[in-house]
């Protein structure tokens, strides 16, 4: 099964353009072809010192020349899926191109719903920015404290809100869960663009999915 861009850079769908960047500098220097068969001569020179034709021998050796191809492979399919995603126009009409593959590979589709339909529920990993405002109500009276703790927890509410997550139950008993970061950026995409408006989300038990709209 071949990797679509975005699993060869190791990224999610809705990643930052830092986020690819960095991953691609990652990957681009494990698999360069000539770090890769510098490495794999200077283990050969090491096993094979005792003679001079016996490393040349071993540079021409099938499974070197296999494992030395399938390198290349990767390093130009790395490159392309960089190309592709770093540019905003290329990376929109590729999201669009994997949704439509996605469509015709899954014919097990148990719903189309709007995002609005999901169940919404808070991530528990933003809840640390209750911390920050809590230091300065020490020195303070209790009046103060109270007032300061209460425009803290509104804060909070306003932060959270921005990571709400959402679920969709199952026939099965599991969940199509979407991650609220998901919600944003090229995963959903606008209400201008209906074909990257739209998303699948799989099941957590069986294999069935459903197609998510943000927008009417």
């Amino acid at each position: 099964m071949s990797l679509n861009f975005y699993e060869l850079l190791d990224v999610r769908p809705t990643a930052t353009f830092e986020e690819l960047k960095h991953n691609y500098k990652q990957l681009i220097l494990q698999c360069h072809p000539d770090k890769l068969q510098q490495q794999q001569l200077k283990e050969n020179d090491e096993k094979e010192l005792q003679k001079r034709t016996e490393t040349v021998n071993a540079t021409n050796d099938p499974n070197l020349v296999s494992q030395n191809s399938e390198n290349h492979s990767k390093f130009n399919a790395i490159n392309e899926a960089w190309q592709t995603l770093k540019d905003p126009i290329r990376r929109k009409h590729y999201d669009a191109e994997l949704l439509q593959s996605k469509f015709q590979k899954h014919s097990n589709i148990y719903a189309h719903i709007l995002l609005n339909e999901m169940r919404q529920f808070e991530e528990e990993e933003e809840e640390e920015d209750d911390d920050d405002d809590d230091d300065d109500d020490n020195d303070n009276n209790l009046r103060v404290v109270e007032e300061k703790e209460n425009e803290s927890d509104k804060k909070t509410t306003t932060a959270r809100s921005k990571v709400w997550s959402y679920a969709y139950d199952c026939r099965c008993g599991g969940q199509y869960v979407v991650d609220g970061r998901d919600t944003t950026g090229s995963a959903i995409g606008s209400a201008d663009d209906e074909s990257a408006s739209e998303m699948i989300v799989e099941c957590n038990e069986c294999s069935l999915v459903i197609v998510v709209k943000q927008h009417k």
